[in-house]
């Protein structure tokens, strides 16, 4: 469950828009009368709690009651978070507006494509007026800690991605004539090939091939001769390059600098992912409908990153609801004689989807638990990416009922359910 900031009660809520950036804060506030009171005050913890004192007293005084204000903005991913955090303190409300619901309401109202920091505010009340307001979430501390964590390990693979591509291009200008599969590049071969010799050639056939040969195997019990042989010819074409071998010990520093700084990715992912596990188990206790580790179906630590994204299941009232929330409901465009495909929406969390792709690849294979589904629909003419995200879509569902059922996964029941579907739509 999440968890409510103070509230005050007062005879009357007044909306006040802000537009966020990272410097600075502007905002507006319509009273009755079509009057307008704006200003601009830092993103700073002073300058916002100020603000927003200033602005409960002036509005008290020109409402002659005692006004609840209601603090809205659109999401930044950081920037709007001291503003909303501050106001909840204060006891104010707080609410989220779609940043393409006020794009599209500022061209509506002001018939122009302009868009100035000035203008955003009046537009984001003028939505929070037509009802269109998003709930602002507020977590408890483990629901709040996991996400965090989870956000720490989706940076460590955006930045081991980055890291890889440059180290394989270095290892490339180093090591041209090397030709490994990306299995056997980034396995264990490939890492005793890092560590014993920096990926030089030159270091390779100085140490000659029965010292080679040992320093891999040493490394990685189960490389084959064939890959050993295929790497130690590989060396001998590129040695004749003529590199000097300064110029090649400075690349090959780079090289294991690279791959060290792959190696303390690693650990930190599987560290913080630990982490996230063990306070999913401690979430599972308080909240018995989280769904369990199931062999061949999801393990614990993705779903410990699938919630840690969702948040408490209880904050959704049905399943499109939460279907919605992860961008993966279905919308159409259609005018008079035309119809567009229908696609999902991808307007809610991308990471949600994310995880939900690589739990659901494994078991859209032909033994897998979606793999009939997956399969049955590619054979009847839909697009494999298109396929998978109706499996995607039917995993959250799934994931959806255990949650509302707090039973055990059934592996029977939900191949039960998938034939029957199947029977329906044929």
């Amino acid at each position: 469950m999440t968890k409510s900031n103070l509230k005050i009660v007062r005879d009357e809520i007044v909306n006040v828009g802000f537009d966020v950036s990272a410097e600075t804060l502007n905002w507006t506030v319509l009273l009755p009368g079509d009057s307008q009171i704006d200003g601009e005050c830092l993103n700073t913890t002073d300058g916002i709690t100020d603000t927003l004192n200033s602005l409960q007293k002036r509005i008290d005084k020109h409402m002659g009651s005692a006004c609840e204000l209601r603090i809205i903005c659109e999401s930044t991913g950081v920037y709007h978070r001291a503003l909303l955090n501050l106001a909840g303190v204060l006891g104010m409300r707080t609410n989220l507006v779609s940043g393409e619901a006020v794009a599209h309401c500022r061209q509506m109202t002001q018939n122009d494509g302009n868009k100035t920091d000035l203008a955003d505010p009046k537009a984001i009340l003028t939505v929070a007026k037509m009802g269109k307001l998003i709930k602002h979430r507020i977590f408890e501390s483990s629901w709040s800690e996991l996400r965090e964590l989870h956000r720490v390990v989706i940076s460590a693979e955006e930045k081991y991605r980055v890291i890889k591509n440059e180290l394989h291009a270095e290892l490339k200008s180093l090591f041209p004539d090397l030709k490994l599969s990306k299995d056997v590049l980034w396995g264990s071969t490939g890492t005793a090939l890092f560590e014993a010799f920096g990926g030089n050639p030159l270091a390779i056939v100085k140490a000659g091939r029965t010292a080679f040969d040992e320093a891999i195997k040493k490394r990685s019990k189960h490389t084959k001769r064939a890959t050993l042989n295929k790497i130690w010819a590989a060396a001998e074409r590129s040695a004749k390059h003529g590199r000097r071998s300064g110029l090649a010990e400075v690349m090959e520093q780079q090289v294991r600098f690279q791959f060290d700084l792959l190696k303390r990715l690693e650990q930190q992912k599987d560290t913080i992912e630990a982490s996230m596990v063990a306070i999913y188990r401690d979430l599972q206790k308080a909240h018995p409908e989280l769904p369990s580790e199931t062999k061949g179906v999801f393990s614990d630590r993705l779903l410990a990153r699938l919630f840690a994204e969702i948040g408490p299941p209880a904050d959704f009232q049905s399943w499109r609801q939460l279907l919605r929330y992860a961008g993966l409901n279905l919308i159409e465009k259609q005018s008079g004689k035309y119809r567009g495909k229908t696609k999902i929406s991808r307007r809610g969390r991308a990471r949600i989807r994310d995880i939900l792709n690589r739990m659901s690849l494994p078991l859209t294979k032909k033994t897998g638990l979606f793999g009939d589904y997956y399969h049955g629909k590619k054979e009847g003419g839909m697009p494999g990416n298109k396929a998978m995200v109706a499996v995607m879509r039917k995993l959250l569902k799934m994931i959806w009922g255990l949650c509302q059922g707090q039973a055990e996964f059934d592996l029977n029941r939900v191949q039960t359910c998938l034939r029957d579907f199947e029977k329906l739509v044929a």
